[in-house]
C-alpha cells in the first residue's frame, strides 16, 4: 500500500494596520486583502490581520485616542519622537499647538503619551508569534506613516530575517527604491493590492526572488472581491475592551476611484486606474452578510462618492427589506430631492458632501461641477430626509479674491439653519491638478510642508516622496483673508449646537395650512420668527422646494407681473428663507408635521 504523500505547509501571511484609524473600525484594507488572499490561495496560504491601534486606544483612552486620530500632525509627531529621537523637542511643540488651537477639552501630557507608545511598540514587536511567520505586512493609509515605519523597525530589531512588504494609499511608484535604503523593507506594493500580494505569496512559498517593487496590478472589475474577513478584528476587540464594550462600525466598499476625479485640490486617487463599482446585488449580499455575521447595524462606504446607478438600486431594495440598518457615505452635491429622501429610506443616515466652497467663482476653479444653489439645496435634502450631513469648506485656497470671501460670508447666512459646515485650509496634494499646475493658482514655488520638516529628517525628506507638500505664494495674505469665514464658521457651530439643546426643532421650517403657509426662523440671539404666505404667494414658495428658474415661474404664475414676482421673491430673499443665484430660487424652510413639533 503506497503512502500518501504529506499535504505541502501553508504560507503564514499577518497583515498589519498601525494607528491611528479609528479604533471603533475594523481594517477594511486587511479585511479585503484577508478574504481575497485566502480565497484565491486555494487552502495554501493562510492570513492572520492584526489591529494594534485597538490596544493603543485602549491604554490611552477612547476619548484621546479619538482626539488625536482626527489630527494628521499629532498623528504622525508622536511616532516621529519614537522614530527620530532627535526631533522629539518639534514634535511636542506640534502636539502642544494643536492642543492649544482644539475646541474639545482634552489633556495630553506628551511625554507620557510617547511613552505608553514606546512601550507597547517594544511589547508588541517582540511577540513570539512572528516568528512562525513567512511574510509580514503593513497597510499604509492616512495618519499611518510614520507608525508604520516605527513598526518596521521593531519588528525587525527582533526577527531580522521575517521579509515585509508594505503597501497603501502612502505610497506612490515613483523615488521607491530609496525606501530601501533608509529602512529595513524588503519589498513594496504600488497601488491596489489585492493581486500584488498574491502574487508575492506565491512567489515566495515557492522559494522565487520576487520583484522588490509592485505596482500598476488591478483587479479588472470589483466583482471577484469576497466578503470581507474582519474576525481577527473582534476577536482582538475583545481581548482589548471586553465583549459589550462597543459596536464596531462595520467598513465595506462599493466602489474604487472617482466617477467625476476632477477637483483641482484632491489627491485620493492616485492608487487607483479609473472607476469601478460593484453590482447592487453583490453589495445587497455584502452589506447583509457582513450584517449578519458580526452582528452589527452601522456600516460606512469608504468609497470617495458612491456610484449613481448601482447605488439608487442598493438604496431602494434596502429599504424594500426593512432592516434597521444605518450607512455613512460620501456624496456630491448631485444627490437631492427624492433621491437623497429615498436613500434615507433605505438606511443612508449620514454623509460627507463635497460641499468645499460657497463662491460660484471658486467652485469653478475647484473644478467642483457644482454651485452654491446646489450646495444649499442638498444641505437642506439632507435635512429634510433626516440624514446628517458634514461637509467641508476650504480656507485659504491658493489666489482667491476678496469677492470669493465676500460672498462666501453672505452666502454663509443663508445655510445657517442647517447642519454646520467645518472650515478646513487649504493643503497641496501631491499629483493634485493644483500640484501640477502651480502657476495658474499663483503658487510660486512648491516645497517639502514645513510640519515634515520639523518631525522627520532631511535625508528621508529628500528621498520619500509625500503626499502634503508645502508651497510659497499668497499664504499670509490668504490666512488674513478667510480669518472672518473660519470665526463665522466657528459662530454658526456654537447657534447650531445651543439650538439643539434648547429645542429639535428645526431653525427654518413651515407648515402648510392649505392656502397659507407658517414659516418660523430661528435666528441667532434666541430671536424666532413667523412669516405667513397667503394664496399666490403659497404657491410659489412651494414651487420653488426644488430648484426653480424665474422663467418657469413666470409662465406657471402668469397673474403676477414681473415686477411683481421679483419684488417678492427679493423679499424673500432679504428675509434669508429664499436663495437666489441668477435666474434660479431655492425655497430654504423644511416643512415639518404640527404632531411632531409644538405649536408655532
Amino acid at each position: 500500500m503506497a503512502l500518501s504523500a504529506s499535504p505541502p505547509s501553508r504560507f503564514l501571511v499577518a497583515l498589519v494596520s498601525m494607528p491611528w484609524p479609528a479604533f471603533n473600525r475594523p481594517s477594511v484594507q486587511l479585511g479585503a486583502l484577508k478574504a481575497y488572499i485566502e480565497f484565491n490561495g486555494n487552502g495554501r496560504i493562510k492570513v492572520d490581520t492584526f489591529h494594534p491601534y485597538l490596544e493603543i486606544a485602549r491604554l490611552l483612552g477612547p476619548d484621546i485616542y479619538q482626539w488625536i486620530s482626527r489630527d494628521m500632525w499629532v498623528c504622525e509627531a508622536l511616532y516621529s519622537a519614537i522614530l527620530f529621537p532627535d526631533k522629539i523637542i518639534e514634535a511636542k511643540k506640534i502636539v502642544e499647538q494643536s492642543l492649544k488651537k482644539s475646541p474639545d477639552n482634552i489633556d495630553i501630557d506628551f511625554a507620557e503619551t510617547c511613552e505608553i507608545l514606546k512601550k507597547q511598540l517594544v511589547s508588541w514587536s517582540s511577540l513570539p508569534r512572528w516568528g512562525q511567520y513567512d511574510l509580514l505586512g503593513f497597510s499604509v493609509c492616512l495618519n499611518q506613516l510614520l507608525p508604520s515605519l516605527a513598526g518596521l523597525q521593531a519588528i525587525k530589531k527582533n526577527y531580522p530575517e521575517l521579509p515585509v512588504v508594505m503597501g497603501g494609499s502612502s505610497f506612490l511608484p515613483e523615488k521607491n527604491k530609496e525606501l530601501f535604503s533608509l529602512f529595513p523593507l524588503d519589498y513594496l506594493i504600488c497601488g491596489e493590492g489585492e493581486k500584488p500580494l498574491l502574487t508575492l505569496c506565491r512567489d515566495l512559498a515557492a522559494k522565487m526572488q520576487p520583484e522588490k517593487t509592485a505596482t500598476g496590478s488591478q483587479l479588472a472589475d470589483l466583482s471577484s472581491l469576497p466578503l470581507p474577513d474582519y474576525d481577527d478584528y473582534f476577536k482582538e476587540m475583545k481581548n482589548n475592551f471586553g465583549a459589550d464594550a462597543f459596536i464596531p462600525v462595520l467598513p465595506l466598499e462599493f466602489s474604487r476611484g472617482c466617477w467625476w476625479g476632477k477637483c483641482a485640490f484632491c489627491n485620493l486617487n492616485l492608487q487607483w486606474q479609473g472607476f469601478r463599482a460593484k453590482s447592487a446585488e453583490q453589495m445587497l449580499a455584502e452589506a447583509i452578510g457582513l450584517s449578519e455575521k458580526y452582528s452589527c447595524l452601522d456600516l460606512a462606504f469608504t468609497d470617495n462618492v458612491l456610484p449613481i446607478k448601482e447605488s439608487r438600486v442598493f438604496f431602494r431594495k434596502m429599504a424594500e427589506l426593512g432592516r434597521d440598518i444605518n450607512f455613512f457615505a460620501e456624496i456630491r452635491a448631485g444627490m437631492r430631492g427624492r433621491e437623497l429622501f429615498l436613500a434615507g429610506r433605505g438606511g443612508l443616515a449620514s454623509v460627507q458632501a463635497g460641499i468645499e466652497a460657497l463662491s460660484n467663482s471658486l467652485l469653478r476653479r475647484l473644478n467642483k461641477g457644482t454651485s452654491v444653489i446646489e450646495n444649499l439645496a442638498v444641505m437642506k435634502d439632507s435635512l429634510a430626509a433626516g440624514i446628517i450631513l458634514d461637509g467641508n469648506l476650504i480656507c485659504e485656497f491658493p489666489s482667491s479674491t476678496r469677492e470669493e470671501v465676500e460672498e462666501t460670508l453672505e452666502n454663509l447666512d443663508f445655510a445657517l439653519p442647517f447642519h454646520p459646515l467645518s472650515s478646513a485650509v487649504f493643503f497641496l496634494g501631491h499629483k493634485s491638478p493644483v500640484d501640477y499646475a502651480p502657476e495658474e493658482y499663483g503658487i510660486l514655488a512648491k516645497t517639502c510642508h514645513p510640519k515634515y520638516k520639523k518631525i522627520v529628517p532631511g535625508a528621508i525628506l529628500h528621498n520619500l516622496p509625500m503626499l502634503i507638500k508645502g508651497y510659497r505664494g499668497d499664504r499670509l495674505y490668504q490666512r488674513r483673508l478667510w480669518a472672518p469665514v473660519v470665526d463665522k464658521i466657528r459662530q454658526w457651530r456654537k447657534f447650531y449646537c445651543a439650538a439643539e439643546n434648547q429645542s429639535s426643532r428645526l431653525l427654518l421650517s413651515y407648515r402648510d395650512g392649505g392656502n397659507f403657509l407658517i414659516i418660523r426662523q430661528h435666528l441667532p440671539g434666541g430671536r424666532i420668527l413667523h412669516h405667513r404666505l397667503y394664496g399666490t404667494s403659497r404657491k410659489i414658495y412651494l414651487a420653488c422646494e426644488e430648484i426653480s428658474d424665474l422663467a418657469l415661474l413666470e409662465k406657471k404664475f402668469s397673474g403676477f407681473s414681473r415686477e411683481n414676482l421679483m419684488a417678492f421673491l427679493a423679499d424673500l430673499v432679504k428675509k434669508r428663507i429664499m436663495f437666489c443665484q441668477d435666474d434660479k430660487y431655492l425655497a430654504l424652510a423644511i416643512r415639518i408635521h404640527p404632531q411632531i413639533q409644538q405649536q408655532v
